[in-house]
């Protein structure tokens, strides 16, 4: 909802030296035990591992706090007269009534009263049904009104039992005089960014997550209870050909009333029914009413492509019309014009669209960029400025990761935005290829490693739960590195299976865990390693890379490779336990790729090849999410020490100016360049003779664009690459 880069210190061995393990020994906050065999390579891989329990994030057993019943359905009804009329859009012009039908099943014995959520509602009277009361209207005396977000409700009589069934009728006023909830804007016009009308007919609209469906509605406003939902609203109807009526877009497919009327010949109104037998949590219902235009395109199942699925677009009418796609102003048709494809893409990954229809509801203002609802996403009008695809493809990708399951706490919100922030690269991906894929991806990367430090992903408090880096993009690299770790078939298929088996239920962080661990009984890694150290511990693998050649004639190398993590912090792990890759390039087109389990501190291992390595590369396709720089290979033993390089001010700003700083112990030719992170040459800086000395060279970096970089230093027979991480 509403919506770096791997950099690795320069280190080379002389020789053939290799480099030992700390101390022979394991941190303790990784311990490993069994062997797994990996190109051909017994490694150490432990099948049986822990991490120290003070730095675990990991809950002990379910953290779902459940109340003594289940919330089956929900039938809603709201008048919204008096918002969509009234003179003034703050107190009295916001008060509407409404009328909650809430229908439970009771889960625990001895139940003498019921806890719900509100906020901003003020409970006007109650009705209860249970088998053996009948219906019966409950006293005023025995009602709380909500207090602390919470009310409760007493039982006059009887106890239900076990499995009884029980209805409530809750009659209740919203009171709320802020835009919280429920908010209410009126027609508004300004010069702002080229448009005469900022807000061309007074809107009222619901934003409920995380936790405000209970400031327009009683309900059990968590994400683990779903429940049925048929949402009613009333809104006013002009009997004129030459007047435009309010229409009402929700979850689901409508049921429209025929006008109305209400008292006197003057007052007239309609009814806007919307309702689905798909479950619902209380955050993912909506309600959005305004004088729109609505639309649809129609996407043609993959499964079926005689059953269409409508989408229904809710916009105002002028953004509609416009057909220019310059930016300057709103096209609701250009900005959408790729949903379609886009279901289509995401139903051969993860299943076909789970939903009977799916839908846009136009809003401005509007505080995010874009909220899921289940089959209705409202969107910020800027999107219609420019076709803002991965941003509406984040929006749909959640119809799966997010509505079809949902997270069943708060702290399980990276399942669902992780997996919506992988469907942006994914939808790149399928138009795009391999390179669009990495476009996406790397910006994710730059979006985490930019704002450090950061907590686990699992758990990040309510206070702080839109954390783009953490609950964004790191979470969006798990998703892609369990991908890459297992391949296409293999991930999509568990996938699939984890939406199956939570087909319109809620899932936490140790469901998804158990699927895979039993759809992939043999892992690489074992999974409760890569989810301890990736989503209840903080942090990233910070790779140091030492390598060494003998030179055994052209066609017989033997390289020394010592791989060493460096990270620290609180909560972080000692050892992230990846499959890595080093790549090795000869000065010609000769490439060759190793693999190893990394799952020491410091790690060496030997490999062949039968050309002259020029350089070596830790991670080259980007598929871990890890600080890192290139890695240049020596051939020769006497090996001539640079000093005190750094590159600062790190990361820099576009179009500033940033320096190099190093010092060289006597006189020789040093040779400095700024190459992208595949060693391609950018732009050279220095060439030529220096005596020994300090020295401090200019980067410009106006010519570049955002991104990683290196600067790339060559003095002697010793060449090293430095980071240069360069930030909008």
């Amino acid at each position: 909802m509403k919506l770096i880069i791997c950099l690795i210190t320069i280190l080379l061995a002389s020789g053939s030296a290799r480099s030992q393990e700390l101390n022979g020994q394991i941190p303790s906050i990784l311990r490993l035990d069994n062997d797994i065999s990996v190109d051909g390579k017994s490694l150490v891989c432990g099948h049986a591992t822990s991490f120290q329990s003070a730095l675990l994030n990991r809950p002990d057993g379910t953290a779902i706090v459940r109340r003594p019943y289940d919330v089956l359905s929900y039938d809603l009804f709201m008048d919204w007269r008096n918002p969509l009329t009234s003179q003034s859009v703050a107190d009295d012009g916001r008060r509407f009534s409404g009328r909650n039908t809430i229908t439970l099943r009771i889960d625990s014995a001895g139940i003498t009263a019921f806890k719900f959520n509100g906020v901003a509602i003020h409970i006007d009277s109650l009705f209860i049904t249970t088998p053996v009361l009948g219906q019966i209207r409950i006293p005023d005396i025995l009602i709380s009104q909500p207090n602390n977000a919470e009310w409760f409700v007493s039982l006059p009589l009887a106890t239900p039992k076990v499995g009884d069934t029980v209805s409530l009728i809750v009659y209740y006023t919203h009171i709320g005089t802020e835009n919280r909830g429920f908010l209410l804007y009126d027609r508004l016009t300004i010069n702002k960014n080229q448009d005469s009308i900022f807000i061309p007919e007074r809107l009222a609209y619901t934003m409920s997550e995380p936790q405000d469906a209970r400031y327009w509605m009683p309900c059990n406003d968590a994400p683990y209870d779903k429940a049925i939902a048929t949402i009613t609203v009333r809104v006013p109807f002009i009997n004129s050909p030459d007047s435009a009526n309010f229409s009402v877009s929700s979850n689901g497919k409508p049921t429209i009333g025929v006008p109305q009327f209400d008292g006197d010949l003057s007052s007239m109104y309609r009814d806007y029914k919307w309702s689905d037998e798909t479950p619902i949590p209380t955050y993912l219902m909506v309600a959005n009413a305004s004088k729109f235009k609505q639309y649809s395109q129609w996407y043609k199942r993959v499964t079926n492509p005689n059953d269409s699925v409508e989408i229904m677009n809710f916009v105002w009418q002028e953004d509609f019309d416009n057909k220019t796609t310059d930016g300057k102003i709103y096209s609701a048709n250009y900005a959408f014009q790729g949903v379609p494809s886009m279901m289509e893409h995401f139903s051969r990954l993860y299943g076909e669209y789970p939903f009977v229809k799916y839908g846009h509801t136009v809003a401005q203002p509007f505080l995010y960029g874009g909220m899921e609802h289940q089959t209705m996403t409202t969107v910020n009008r800027e999107w219609l400025r420019k076709y803002n695809e991965n941003s509406v493809a984040h929006e749909l990708m959640h119809q799966w990761t997010g509505d079809l399951t949902s997270c069943a706490t708060w702290g399980d919100i990276w399942l669902n935005e992780g997996g919506a922030t992988y469907g942006e690269a994914l939808f790149y991906e399928s138009w795009g290829g391999e390179s669009q894929y990495k476009i996406m991806m790397s910006s994710k990367r730059r979006g985490y490693l930019y704002t450090q430090p950061q907590p686990p992903i699992y758990g990040i408090p309510i206070s702080n739960i839109f954390n783009y880096a953490t609950t964004y993009c790191k979470a969006g690299w798990v998703y892609g590195m369990l991908r890459k770790t297992y391949g296409d078939s293999t991930f999509f298929r568990t996938m699939r299976k984890y939406f199956s088996e939570y087909r319109f239920k809620s899932a936490e962080t140790e469901d998804l865990l158990r699927v895979f661990e039993k759809e992939i009984p043999d892992p690489i890694v074992p999974f409760r390693v890569f989810f301890d150290q990736w989503l209840y511990s903080a942090g990233h693998p910070i790779y140091q890379l030492q390598s060494s050649q003998t030179y055994n004639g052209v066609n017989n190398q033997e390289v020394t490779v010592t791989l060493t993590q460096t990270q620290s912090g609180e909560n972080v792990p000692d050892i992230f336990v990846m499959p890595v890759k080093v790549t090795f390039f000869g000065r010609d087109t000769s490439r060759k790729v190793v693999s190893f389990i990394n799952n020491k501190r410091v790690q060496t291992e030997v490999f062949y090849t039968d050309f002259v390595v020029d350089s070596a590369i830790v991670d080259a396709n980007e598929e871990i999410l890890c600080e890192k720089t290139n890695m240049i290979t020596s051939i020769h033993e006497d090996v001539i020490q640079v000093q005190n390089a750094k590159v600062f001010p790190q990361p820099a700003k576009l179009g500033e100016t940033a320096e190099f700083q190093f010092s060289i112990p006597n006189k020789g030719v040093v040779s400095v360049s700024i190459v992208s992170t595949l060693g391609q040459l950018i732009e050279s800086l220095q060439d030529g003779v220096l005596s020994s000395g300090t020295y401090s060279l200019k980067i410009p970096t106006q010519g570049l664009s955002s991104g990683m970089y290196s600067i790339r230093l060559t003095f002697g027979n010793r060449t090293q690459e430095f980071p240069l991480i360069i930030i909008q």
